[in-house]
């Protein structure tokens, strides 16, 4: 009998932080409706914390990163080893809400030129995070580490959805197609792995999406943290910028 495919595999950067990844966990099992889930918890550190993880979560798969591997090396890892239809990244301080990753999955099965979607997010305060931007300049990627390159997409606003050149924050989702096209998330990159991604996707003829009726609770802050591991500093800020300069020709404009 054929093994069923599933909708999405769910990447949670844990960082070590149990948690914030049992609640990110529990959201999601309790909000994810009829979509077909494979989860992988990356990074979560001691063995104690993901024994206990694995006993109220049995079903997931749990990655911890290799000596020197960032964590878009362990991403990758865990893309390549998943077999969900759509994959969608996250951080543990993030929580889905009801209906957004069923959202996520319907609209990209709808519009499958699109290949990446994402969903609405708001921080604790319920403020939104400007998660939809505008490609960025050089300038824009070497401001202070609190703030996404690019501008805020046109539109996007209390009620916004719509097209936009890249998606800044938790709950990426890509298309299992476009992966197979242009491959998985640049290794070299920290910090501006989604900006690359999601340039890389449009050159190629994708589309990336972000979603009104897909909503999450998270903070642009705590996302940066997850991935970057702390590394935000203005070397590293710089050192990714050119990496990206040498392999694009960036629009002007911050």
């Amino acid at each position: 009998m054929a093994e069923v495919q599933p909708d999405l595999t769910i990447c949670v950067a844990a960082c070590g932080v149990l948690e914030s990844t049992r609640r990110f966990l529990r959201a999601v099992y309790a909000t994810a409706g009829h979509a077909g889930l494979e989860v992988f918890v990356l990074g979560l550190g001691r063995q104690a914390e993901a024994a206990a993880l694995a006993a109220e979560f049995p079903a997931i798969a749990m990655l911890g990163g290799h000596p020197g591997e960032n964590m878009t090396k362990t991403i990758n890892r865990a893309v390549h080893e998943s077999g969900g239809r759509y994959v969608s990244v996250w951080d543990a301080g993030s929580v889905v809400t009801s209906g957004c990753l069923t959202s996520l999955v319907e609209f990209l099965d709808e519009a499958p030129e699109a290949g990446i979607a994402g969903p609405k997010i708001r921080n604790e305060s319920g403020e939104i995070q400007q998660v939809a931007r505008t490609s960025p300049s050089i300038f824009s990627l070497l401001l202070p580490s609190g703030m996404a390159p690019g501008r805020p997409a046109a539109g996007w606003n209390e009620y916004g959805g719509g097209e936009t050149d890249w998606f800044a924050g938790p709950g990426l989702t890509v298309s299992r197609h476009l992966l197979d096209d242009i491959g998985g998330f640049h290794p070299g990159l920290t910090l501006y792995w989604p900006v690359e991604f999601c340039l890389r996707a449009r050159r190629a003829g994708w589309h990336v999406h972000y979603l009104h009726e897909a909503q999450a609770a998270g903070s642009l802050g705590a996302w940066r943290q997850a991935l970057s591991a702390g590394q935000e500093s203005f070397l590293r800020r710089l050192w990714e910028a050119c990496l990206l300069k040498v392999t694009w020709r960036f629009r002007s404009g911050v």
